[in-house]
């Protein structure tokens, strides 16, 4: 292997330079969350940062020259996102040389900017096409459903919102653009040839040495152990998913010095205070959550409610239960335990703490939504106080949208929870089964296929506007659901009767699905939500309208 260089550049000059994506990378893919990541990243930073020299790492970048550009064999999808950023911020700034720089390559002659940009793929003619479309004519030849331009929007939005936020002041915006060109950076891993680079490409993801945040704190652990590191590699090589175990970790050290606060970057955490200096209780916590998280026999209601949490879109739910969990816990010969009298308090957390979450991910669908809370219910927790008061008091202003949300069949990201929640709260479903199959592998059924064909009394647009709602949706295991396929009703029953969830082998009572048995079944599943969620007996108006209403024709 001949010599490489890697040197930390900034965003800025990062794009001085031209790239190619190589034919056979994969296409754009970087989704929502990812493009949600990486503006959290950003304005974190630019919220926490103290001068103009800190800095804040991105990631890797391994590159080869080629005769035309740089070749991108790590990095396109982080770099093409970067660059529907830097067209968003462009387009909120208007005449902005340095963005546009980052954009345009130059004429080698004259030095004016080109229509060329910075970024080619040879992966598909299709990406090159729609990015080029986005970025020169504002995409009114990109379909709506390309992720380049589902990001661009997205990341649009999202600045459009953080500008509100600053009163549209200019020198905010004009200092957000700054501090990501000059002050978030990345680390381009220069190679000689396209055969070094991949190698490095594979050393790096199949030895587990990228510069991610896990390495460095193990590092640091590791030094600072001394005559004791061979106990401590013991201890860590036992685990796996050390970053996430860190972030939660973080959590648990934020709530027990009452700082509810925003989340900083993790790296920049855990450098403050000597926090990695003593390594034994760091692994100690860290030990006690890998096994609360991956041993730990809870209730069947408490094992249900975690799955169903499992499929929300982000993560800040998890940090309240860990908190718990570490603070109420013990380890009892390297088993994780929960004391009996803790259960039902962890449990009716564990309720709450899905009411909560689910409110605002169909009310807001935004991350933004839900940090703050479960920031202050991580530090009411490590108080010893019952924090299910604060979920209420944040959620109570949007349960009656919610409830119109639910009316209108607009689940949004949230659907398939809520499936699974509705499942759940059937009364006659055995409770130590449908946990059993969650664990398991299962899908999201569609009663009435997702492929229109003409059944009896539903019209395609019937079949259109009530295809992906509770009523025709439910788990299935997935041997099952496989075997059902797109079938027509009476043939999938043959496959129903064989399930153990009530939701499914209630079917069987339906001689044919027909508009009318989907009014019963959708009506009866947003009986269920409205109790689940109602925070009072007494019904606001709304809710009664959800358990009393839902035919096709009044919907």
């Amino acid at each position: 292997m001949k010599a490489i260089h890697a040197d930390p550049q900034t965003v800025r000059k990062v794009f001085t330079e031209k790239y190619i994506v190589p034919d056979f990378q994969r296409p754009y893919s970087w989704t929502i969350d990812q493009c949600d990541k990486l503006w959290e990243d950003l304005i974190d930073f630019y919220n926490g940062k103290n001068s103009r020299d800190d800095r804040y790492f991105l990631g890797n970048l391994v590159i080869h020259p080629t005769s035309e550009a740089f070749s991108i064999i790590d990095g396109q999808q982080r770099l093409t996102t970067l660059l529907l950023l830097i067209k968003a911020l462009h387009q909120k700034a208007g005449v902005v040389k340095a963005l546009e720089e980052c954009i345009k390559l130059k004429n080698p002659l004259t030095s004016e900017l080109t229509n060329e940009l910075r970024i080619s793929s040879n992966v598909l003619a299709q990406d090159r096409e729609q990015l080029n479309d986005l970025i020169f004519y504002n995409g009114v030849n990109t379909p709506d459903n390309s992720k380049l331009k589902t990001n661009l929007t997205i990341l649009s939005d999202k600045l459009g919102e953080w500008w509100n936020s600053v009163g549209n002041s200019t020198d905010k915006l004009n200092e957000l653009i700054l501090v990501l060109l000059d002050q978030i950076v990345l680390l381009p891993i220069h190679c000689s040839s396209e055969d070094d680079a991949l190698i490095i490409f594979e050393t790096i993801n199949d030895r587990g040495m990228s510069l991610n945040d896990a390495d460095i704190f193990k590092a640091k652990l590791h030094r600072n152990a001394g005559p004791e590191k061979d106990e401590f590699i013991k201890t860590w090589n036992s685990l796996t998913g050390h970053e996430w175990f860190f972030r939660i970790y973080m959590h648990i050290l934020r709530a027990q010095a009452d700082d509810a606060g925003k989340e900083g970057a993790l790296r920049a955490f855990f450098s403050q205070k000597d926090r990695l200096k003593n390594w034994r209780p760091v692994m100690s916590t860290i030990c006690k959550v890998n096994e609360a998280n991956n041993t730990w026999e809870a209730s069947d209601e408490v094992e249900i409610l975690w799955k169903i949490l499992q499929t929300y879109p982000n993560h800040y739910w998890n940090f309240p239960q860990f908190v718990f969990l570490n603070k109420y816990g013990r380890m009892n010969d390297g088993v994780f335990e929960l004391p009996t009298e803790f259960e039902e308090a962890f449990a009716m957390l564990l309720r709450e703490t899905c009411k909560f979450f689910f409110i605002k991910g169909v009310v807001h669908n935004s991350v933004n939504a839900v940090k703050d809370t479960a920031f202050k219910v991580c530090a009411i927790i490590e108080k010893g106080d019952d924090a299910t008061g604060e979920y209420q008091k944040s959620s109570e202003a949007d349960l009656e949208e919610f409830f119109r949300r639910i009316e209108n069949r607009q689940y949004g990201r949230y659907q398939n929870g809520l499936v699974l929640l509705s499942g759940y709260l059937n009364p006659d479903q055995d409770k130590a089964l449908y946990r059993k199959i969650l664990k398991g592998e299962y899908h999201i059924e569609h009663i009435l296929p997702k492929k229109w064909n003409h059944y009896d009394k539903w019209t395609a647009e019937s079949w259109e506007k009530n295809l992906n709602t509770l009523g025709n949706l439910t788990p299935l295991e997935w041997k099952l659901n496989i075997s059902a396929r797109n079938e027509f009703f009476m043939k999938k029953k043959e496959y129903y009767k064989k399930s153990g969830i009530q939701d499914v082998t209630d079917l069987m009572s339906y001689d044919d699905w027909h508009p009318a048995d989907f009014d019963k079944r959708h009506l009866e599943a947003k009986q269920r939500i409205a109790a689940f969620f109602q925070k009072s007996e007494g019904e606001s108006a709304v809710v009664a309208d959800i358990i009393t209403q839902g035919t096709i024709e009044n919907t």
